[in-house]
C-alpha cells in the first residue's frame, strides 16, 4: 500500500479514478492517478524554482505559469476520462501530450537542445511503457527523439530559439532539471513495482483458490471425486514402486434421502457438513476423506495391508458413526454401509479396486436390509 509517512495516499489516489472493482484494471487506474498527482506536483516544483530561483523576466515568467496551467487543463482532462469514460490508456496519452507541448516551448524559449525543460522529455518513454505498454514506450521515446532532433536542428535551419534567462548558471539549471526528472521516474517506478507485487500476490491467491476449488466439493470442503481418483491412482503408483499397499474404504449413508425428504434440503446440508468435517478429524493424519457422491465418502487409508487392518479401519469408522451428529436443532445419529478393498490382494487398479468396494458396501447394505426385516 502507497503510504507518505504515516498518510496513506490510497483514498487521495482513488478518488481520482472511477470505481472500477477490483483486479489488475483496479491497479492500472491507480498508476494513472498516481501519474496525474505526479505531474501536478511535478509542475508545481518547476513553476516554484522558475519563480524564486531563476532570473526570469516578468513577461518570460507569466509564460511559465501560463505553460503549466495549460499543463494542469491537461491534467483535469485526464481525470475527467479516467473517471468519466474509464479509459486509462487514452488518460495517459492526454496527459502526456499537454506535458510534453508545454516542455517543448518551454525548451524554444530557454535554449533549445541546450535548456534543462529538454532534458525533462525524458520521462515519456519510461511513463508509456510502465503505464500503458512497450508499444506505447516505443512511440514516446521515438517522439522524443523526435522533438531532441528538431530543437537541435533549430538554429540551423533558421528557426528562433530564445534564452529567456540569460544569467542562470548552467550547472545549476540542468542539475534541477536532471533531479527532478529522474525523481519523477523512480516515483513511478516504485508505483509500479509495488503494483506488481500487490498483482502476482493477488495472482498466486487466486490460483491457489482456483485449485482448492477445482479439487474439493464446495459444500463440505472435502475433496471432490476427481481429485480422489488423481490420487488414488497416484497412490497405486507410489505402492508398486515402494511395495506397500493400502485400503481403500466406500462409505455409503443409509436413508439420507429421507431426512432430506422429512426435514428439508438444509438439514441434509447440515449432516454433510457435519459428517464431514469429523470425518477427517478423527481418522488418521495419513488418511485422505473424499465426497464421491451425493451421500458416497471414500477413504484412502495408507499402511494397511491385510482383512485384519481393514476391519480395525471399518470399526473406527462405525465408531464415528454411532456417535450423534450435533445439528443446530438437536442432534442426528447416522447410519452407513462401509464397504473396502485392499491394495494389491484385491485389485491392482484403480477402477477394480473401486468395483470391489462398491460391491462390498452394497453386500453389507442388503444384509442389514434383510437383518432389519
Amino acid at each position: 500500500m502507497t503510504k507518505l509517512g504515516y498518510f496513506n495516499l490510497i483514498p487521495l489516489i482513488d478518488s481520482f479514478h472511477s470505481n472500477i472493482g477490483g483486479g489488475a484494471k483496479l491497479y492500472r487506474h491507480r498508476l494513472v492517478a498516481s501519474l496525474i498527482l505526479g505531474v501536478l506536483f511535478y509542475t508545481s516544483v518547476i513553476v516554484f524554482i522558475a519563480s524564486y530561483f531563476l532570473p526570469f523576466g516578468s513577461h518570460d515568467l507569466h509564460t511559465v505559469r501560463g505553460l503549466f496551467a495549460f499543463v494542469g487543463v491537461g491534467a483535469l482532462l485526464s481525470i475527467y476520462i479516467l473517471r468519466g469514460l474509464r479509459h486509462h490508456v487514452l488518460a495517459v496519452n492526454t496527459l502526456m501530450a499537454f506535458l510534453s507541448l508545454a516542455l517543448i516551448y518551454l525548451a524554444v524559449i530557454t535554449g533549445g537542445i541546450l535548456s534543462p525543460a529538454a532534458i525533462c522529455l525524458m520521462i515519456f518513454p519510461a511513463v508509456a511503457t510502465i503505464s500503458i505498454d512497450f508499444k506505447a514506450g516505443v512511440i514516446w521515446g521515438a517522439l522524443a527523439l523526435l522533438s531532441w532532433s528538431l530543437l537541435f536542428a533549430a538554429p540551423y535551419i533558421g528557426l528562433p530559439i530564445q534564452k529567456a534567462i540569460p544569467y542562470v548558471d548552467d550547472g545549476i539549471a540542468f542539475y534541477v532539471s536532471i533531479l527532478t526528472t529522474h525523481s519523477f521516474i523512480a516515483f513511478v517506478a516504485l508505483y509500479y513495482s509495488e503494483m506488481s507485487k500487490t498483482l502476482r500476490t493477488n495472482l498466486l491467491k487466486e490460483r491457489r483458490e482456483y485449485h482448492y476449488l477445482a479439487n474439493h466439493d464446495t459444500q463440505t470442503g472435502a475433496i471432490n471425486r476427481h481429485h480422489f481418483l488423481e490420487l488414488l491412482k497416484s497412490e497405486i503408483v507410489s505402492c508398486e514402486r515402494n511395495g506397500g499397499g493400502f485400503c481403500l474404504f466406500f462409505i455409503d449413508l443409509s436413508d439420507f434421502k429421507k431426512a432430506n425428504d422429512d426435514y428439508g434440503h438444509h438439514f441434509g446440508d447440515e449432516i454433510l457438513e457435519v459428517f464431514t468435517r469429523r470425518l477427517r478429524h478423527r481418522v488418521r493424519a495419513t488418511d485422505t476423506v473424499a465426497r464421491v457422491g451425493g451421500d458416497e465418502f471414500c477413504i484412502i487409508s495408507r499402511d494397511m495391508k491385510n482383512d485384519g487392518d481393514a476391519k480395525r479401519g471399518e470399526q473406527r469408522i462405525k465408531l464415528i458413526l454411532q456417535e450423534p451428529l450435533a445439528l443446530k436443532h438437536g442432534k442426528y445419529t447416522l447410519r452407513a454401509s462401509i464397504g473396502w478393498s485392499i491394495y494389491p490382494i484385491h485389485a491392482k487398479d484403480y477402477e477394480a479396486l473401486l468395483k470391489c468396494a462398491d460391491q462390498r458396501m452394497y453386500k453389507v447394505k442388503r444384509l442389514e436390509k434383510a437383518s432389519r426385516n
